[in-house]
Parts: C-alpha cells; structure tokens; sequence
C-alpha cells in the first residue's frame, strides 16, 4: 500500500468507521449488516509514478465517481455484470441513520458487490504509445502481441490488444504474456475487456475522443469492479489534436493528470523508488504549484463533460438524484465597438435568463482605440468564469484579451471568440479568419472547430460560456528581437 502524506489522509464523519483498506485514491469502508457490499470512497488525492502526493485536486474524486457511474449506466448495463448496488442519494437505503443524506458522501461513494479480485490488471491497447512504446522498439512485441514493423509512438494499432499487468500493492505493475492471464483464469476475461473496449471506443469516438488505452479490473465470474474509464484508469486523446501531433511525428496530450507527471518529471519523481522511505518523504515534502492543480481539475472536468455531455454538478443531480447546489457562471461580453450591440444586447438579455447563468456583463472597449482601458480591465479582472469577445473585420479583440489574460495570469479563463457581421463578404472573411487563425488555437471555437459568425453565433457563444466545459489554453512566449542584422 502506499504511503500517505498526513495532508490528503480523508477523514470522514465518525459513525463511518476506519477504512477496511486504503488505496491511492480510494478508502473502502464497510457496510453494516451487509458483509457481501462494500463502499468505496473516491478522494481528491493524486499520485504519480506509485507516489500519492501531498496534494489535492477539486472536484477529482466527484468525477471519478460519477464517470465510473456513467459507464455502468450507459455501457455495462444489462451487456457484462458489474458490481453496483446503489449510488448517489440512494446510497443513503444502506448507511447508518446519522449518515443519510449526507451529500458529500453521496457525490463521492458507491455501494458494490464484493468480488474476489483477479490479480491481474486488464489493460487493452488501441494505441501504441506509454509503457508499450518501448517495449515494441526493444521487441517488436507487447505482451506476447508480435505487431507489425514500422510504426511510432502513437499509431493507431492494426487492431486492439490485451496487453495485462500484474497488480502490484507497492511499485511498479509489471507487464505479463497476455497468453499466461488465459492459461491461468481462462478465455473470458479477454474477450469480454475487448468487447467492451470497442464498445467504449465507438462511443467516444462519436464525441471526437480516442479511447488510446485503458486498464480494467475484473472479479471472478468475468465481473467488472473498482473504476471504470476514468482519466485515472484510461488514456483519452482529442481525434483532432492526435491528426495535428501525428503529422509531426508527435503525440497529444492526454486528458488526465498529465501536466502533474511532466511536473513531477522536472523534479525527477520518476526517477525516485516508492519503496524507499527516504524517497517517499522527499516526494511528500515537494509542493505542487496550485495552477496544475487548477489545470487539472479543468481537464478532468472537461473530458467528463465531452463524453456525458453533462456537466459534473447536471449529472449528480439528473442521473445520481443528488441535491447539489448547481454552479453559477459568470460571463464578461466584450466588443470593439458600439456599433457591434445590435448583434450583441438580445443574446446577452436572453443568457441572463438560462439557467446556470451567474453575472453577465456587457463592455465596449476597442482593442485598438482603447489600449490602456483593456489592459486595466484585464488587470482588475475577477470573478469572472468566461469572456466572449466579438468584434467585426480584423477582429484581433479575442486574441488580444486572451494574450493580456496571460500577461496578469489569468489564461485559466477561457475566450470565446465570436466574429461579428459585416457589410461584405470581405469584413467576414476577415473577421473569421482573424480568430480562426490564431497560431495555437488559443480562443474557444465551436463544437465543429468553427468560429462562432454574427449574431446567432453571438447567442450560442453565451449558451456554451454557461453550459460547456473548457481545455485550459495559453498563448505561447516568443523571444522578441530587436536591431536585428545590425
């Protein structure tokens, strides 16, 4: 088991009792008069190469929850037995009186069938990259798989492999020969964590997500338990960012804790061995710079939003029937000019109107006419959740407010950009291409990938600002150079 740091222990309400077992990320603990349930508790804690640091993410917990939730709702269903019971506020028919209703409890616990755990990590493999890179360019083979010559770090396999692990309680899983996991358990566990791998891949496939590789565990009789494609357990690329990496012979980032593991690279945490006692309370004594864990959260919010499209707090209430208070989102709308508010005042009159939406304000304020006053408003900026920045022709407003974002490091709130109207087809183009050509995408798009045009797209801008998730994005420094050849 690994080791703690004092800081991210969970401490519960009392009547809950003391852990049966403690994980990285999650406490079971048990359930009065019922010796065959279990209930696991989803924490925020966060660990990197078999160390949990002394750290935690909001909301992760929630979302591994509630997305593990989801996939047995939507996917197992009546298809491959699992080991739900009960979640949400229904958890509260099998917990102590001093307990029920207990939303904490209810957002992050599951009530499960206790299973005898097969001693094996299930992994299958869509992809070639992570662990399995390396081994193919030492071998040619994963797992016993001979796969063909000539591909690279993130190629699409031919088809998906049973790549297995062993599972162990400290360090490192190791890989096994996927024909030793049948010899010994059988045929079962194969076929099924292929079949429900497709199953999982078409489905995000559909929502322009790659489902690269994912881990299951399994109890005897075939029966699927602990987590369930969740960021934690499973690798999710974008369909477009993998066609844009792949070109330059290069993988995307993933939606998971990936800007924690390039962190802790910086340090050498992979490096380090978890079952040295001196290596673990230096990794503990490390601080995790609050905007990766800020990052973070937004990642993992954004791929549960992308695959239920619901957000986190919507899907507690609607599918868990959690009372959960409902976030408020505050939206700033800033155009160029006055001339640009026809396009603009009913949409923002009909937003304040949507449920979910916090404070919307409406500001003029010229990128070019007005320098100063954008960069003060910038600077004071706060307790706003989005902008969406319109302007018509050259439409630099969206960048420039996202660049100034950066500047006073605020890039954690996301950009819309929407294009406003012109008197011709050349002020559109203009306007459009002014926000769709931005190098690095650093403004918000649509669902499509296509700037938000005119008015209409002015109302369906605010409608996302409110209802949509958002990838953190950030404009990338440049040198400047000066008296250059001189």
């Amino acid at each position: 088991m690994a080791k703690l740091p004092p800081n991210v222990q969970y401490i519960g309400p009392e009547s809950l009792g003391l852990p049966l077992a403690t994980g990285k990320v999650r406490n079971t603990y048990a359930v009065p008069g019922h010796d065959d349930l279990l209930l696991p508790l989803a924490t925020d804690r966060l660990s990197i190469f078999d160390f949990v640091l002394n750290a935690l993410v909001k909301n992760k917990g929630e979302i591994l929850n509630a997305m593990s939730v989801f996939w047995r709702l939507r996917l197992l269903a009546d298809r491959c037995p699992h080991d739900l019971v009960a979640c949400g506020a229904a958890i509260d028919d099998f917990l102590l009186p001093s307990l029920r209703g207990n939303i904490e409890l209810q957002k992050r616990a599951v009530v499960v069938r206790k299973l005898k755990m097969v001693p094996r990590e299930m992994i299958v493999r869509g992809y070639l990259t992570g662990s399995g890179w390396p081994k193919y360019q030492e071998t040619g083979e994963v797992c016993g798989h001979k796969l063909p010559p000539g591909l690279h770090d993130g190629s699409k396999l031919p088809y998906p492999i049973f790549t297995p692990t062993s599972k162990a309680t400290v360090g490192h899983d190791v890989h096994v020969d996927a024909n030793s996991v049948v010899a010994e358990f059988g045929f079962g566990y194969e076929r099924t964590v292929l079949q429900l791998y497709g199953l999982a891949r078409d489905f995000c496939a559909e929502r322009g997500i790659l489902l690269v590789d994912t881990k299951f565990e399994m109890g005897e009789g075939v029966v699927f338990g602990d987590e369930l494609l969740t960021p934690d357990s499973s690798r999710f690329w974008s369909r477009d960012a993998w066609l844009a990496a792949q070109a330059k012979g290069k993988v995307p980032p993933a939606f998971d804790k990936e800007f924690v593991r390039t962190w802790g690279k910086g340090l050498g945490i992979d490096k380090r061995n978890p079952e040295n006692p001196d290596d673990v309370d230096w990794v503990h004594a490390q601080v995790v710079p609050p905007e990766i864990l800020a990052t973070t959260t937004q990642i993992y919010r954004y791929i549960f939003w992308r695959l239920t499209d619901k957000k986190l707090e919507v899907f507690q209430a609607d599918e868990m029937g959690i009372d959960v208070d409902q976030p408020e989102i505050n939206v700033d709308v800033v155009v160029g000019s006055e001339s640009d508010l026809p396009q603009v005042t009913s949409a923002v009159e009909e937003v304040r109107e949507l449920s979910g939406a916090g404070q919307v304000r409406l500001h003029v304020c010229s990128c070019h006419r007005n320098p100063d006053m954008l960069r003060m408003y910038i600077e004071q900026l706060k307790d706003v959740d989005v902008i969406v920045a319109g302007a018509g022709k050259a439409a630099a407003l969206p960048g420039v407010v996202k660049s100034w974002l950066g500047h006073f490091g605020k890039d954690h709130i996301p950009v819309i950009g929407v294009a406003l109207e012109g008197s011709d087809y050349a002020d559109n183009d203009a306007a459009e291409l002014s926000i769709a050509q931005l190098p690095g995408q650093p403004v918000e798009l649509d669902a499509e990938g296509r700037v938000y045009f005119g008015a209409q797209g002015m109302r369906r801008a605010l409608k996302a600002a409110v209802e949509d998730e958002f990838l953190p994005r950030k404009i990338s420094p440049k040198e400047a150079k000066f008296n250059i050849g001189a």
